[in-house]
């Protein structure tokens, strides 16, 4: 059964919020980045006027002496273009780099620069007609954002007609003024339009971002059995985990097991943990561990350790250090001279009582020599 809206209780957990922007998914808003890039244009626009009607209204003159003198040829005209594509060039240009740069900085801010080459990816369902259609026509999002976009296009088209209401008496009379005083005007109309359409903009802008970022979470919420889900992957199926352990216990037994034969004592707690060392003065300095195991593998090496006539030592706080402190295949700690010491001490007596030729170590705590 499908999972749905009211079985999504639980909040989106950072794994799935990162899977999500891998893929592309993250709150965004179009109309933000649009205003932004509006605001920012337009400013700059504004603040290129001046410029531009000084350097028009020099243009002007010079064209006005030249015509006073004689009449224009194609040379004049040939000026003219040029002056036109150098004067107003850099500002139209200006105008649209900073309003790309300010929506690319918007873009970038809004979505945390996320890069997510997985969004590139050809995906077949993506050239699947019948999901297009529904989405297209069948999901309330799209109507939305058309709503949307024709309310904010509808107040854009009232805000440029209020302006131009607003000074429709100059308008008549602008040819007549000289060029300077033509663009101030003209820095006025665009000052007035951006006065009111900045704010809304903006604003509608903001509320739609806080609207994506809201509907995005409440998609990505999850459900009880997903949260499980996604832990289990996390830690490990206990499944696995279990047959890992089993294997590493075969493995410890493969390559353990057959060296009990070749220790000299096994120290034991009395059950749960087994420890095998063998010494031989010639050899290493210190008893080398042979095998060390716990639960099911300290009972492999006592049976093994029984069938090979290895002694075994209870000795319960000595085989719980040992374990905790050794590793297999190397010699022990110096802190544990002394305790091997004796126990050796009690193995070699045994080995004498049974009239075995051994070299006793002394009772002072030091290792056999």
């Amino acid at each position: 059964m499908a999972d749905t809206e009211e079985d999504k209780t639980e909040e989106a957990s950072d794994r799935r919020i990162q899977q999500a922007r891998e893929e592309g998914r993250v709150a965004t808003s179009k109309e933000l980045v649009a205003a932004v890039g509006v605001v920012a244009g337009g400013g700059t626009l504004f603040a290129s006027l001046p410029f531009m009607g000084s350097a028009y209204r020099d243009l002007f003159d010079a064209m006005r002496a030249r015509a006073v003198e004689g009449e224009l040829g194609i040379t004049d005209v040939n000026l003219i273009a040029v002056t036109v594509a150098t004067t107003m060039g850099p500002p139209v240009l200006l105008t649209l780099a900073a309003a790309a740069i300010a929506m690319a900085f918007t873009g970038t801010a809004i979505t945390g620069f996320n890069v997510a080459p997985a969004a590139l990816e050809p995906k077949p369902e993506r050239l699947d007609p019948i999901a297009a259609a529904q989405n297209q026509f069948f999901s309330w999002q799209p109507w939305v954002q058309l709503i949307k976009g024709l309310a904010v296009a509808s107040f854009i088209s009232w805000a440029a007609w209020a302006c131009v209401r607003d000074h429709l008496d100059a308008i008549p009379v602008l040819g007549t003024l000289e060029p300077r005083a033509q663009f101030a005007f003209l820095g006025n109309l665009a000052l007035d339009f951006l006065q009111r359409v900045a704010p809304v903009v903006v604003a509608i802008g903001v509320a739609d971002f806080g609207w994506q970022r809201y509907n995005m979470s409440r998609q990505m919420m999850m459900t009880k059995e997903e949260v499980k889900q996604e832990h289990k992957e996390q830690e490990g199926d206990p499944k696995v985990k279990a047959k890992r352990r089993q294997r590493a216990r075969q493995i410890a037994m493969q390559s353990q097991l057959p060296k009990v034969k070749e220790a000299d004592v096994v120290i034991v707690n009395p059950t749960h943990y087994a420890i095998a060392l063998r010494y031989r003065r010639e050899e290493n300095a210190a008893p080398v561990v042979v095998a060390r195991g716990i639960d099911h593998l300290a009972l492999q090496i006592r049976a093994e350790a029984s069938r090979h006539e290895v002694p075994i030592i209870e000795d319960r706080p000595l085989a719980r250090a040992l374990y905790a402190r050794t590793q297999f295949g190397l010699p022990i700690p110096g802190e544990f001279f002394g305790p091997v010491a004796q126990v050796l001490a009690i193995v070699y007596r045994q080995r004498a009582a049974r009239q075995r030729p051994v070299t006793q170590p002394s009772r002072g705590g030091s290792l056999p020599r």
